[in-house]
């Protein structure tokens, strides 16, 4: 009687584990992130404007960073930007080497940058450079916006043309 009343509880232990299992794998897999160039509506132009977009596996719907609206040189028009600059996230955030955003100062044209970095304390500069700012737009505010979105006050994207100059990236995603 002993050996059957075992043996009839080892097929349920092991289904109660096999159904475990999957669910445990589920809850340690890290979230999926992708940065890509999309379009938003911008209600100040009353237009669809090109516009950094994450999306992560832990959010319901993408997160837009970052609405380019106006040209940096000849070149370089809000949609070439926009690709471009979604291109550095990603690829910053597969090297992981974005674990922050910092705000500087380009030697080379003054002109404010925003950059990932994967400590705290990483200078900002044209090595780890996601984006350059328009003319006389100031990067620390850049990144105060930016905290605006993560904390949930600011219901719109950092417009290009527009603190501590550090934000947790996760903070957004997550």
């Amino acid at each position: 009687m002993k050996i059957s009343l075992i043996t009839s509880f080892i097929p349920f232990g092991m289904a109660v584990a096999w159904i475990l299992l999957p669910i445990q794998s589920i809850a340690q897999t890290p979230s999926k992130v992708s940065f890509y160039c999309g379009q938003t509506f911008d209600p100040n132009s009353n237009a669809i404007v090109p516009t950094t977009l994450v999306a992560s596996s832990a959010k319901r719907e993408p997160v837009a960073l970052i609405q380019w609206k106006s040209k940096l040189s000849g070149k370089y028009t809000p949609q070439v930007r926009c690709n471009m600059v979604s291109d550095n996230f990603q690829q910053a955030w597969s090297a992981k080497r974005l674990n922050y955003l910092t705000a500087g100062v380009d030697k080379k044209s003054g002109l404010g940058i925003i950059c990932g970095a994967k400590e705290r304390a990483t200078a900002c500069n044209r090595s780890s450079m996601l984006f350059t700012l328009s003319n006389g737009a100031d990067a620390t505010e850049t990144i105060d916006r930016m905290k605006d979105i993560k904390a949930g006050t600011g219901s719109n994207p950092v417009p290009q043309s527009s603190g501590d100059g550090i934000i947790d990236i996760s903070s957004i995603i997550n």
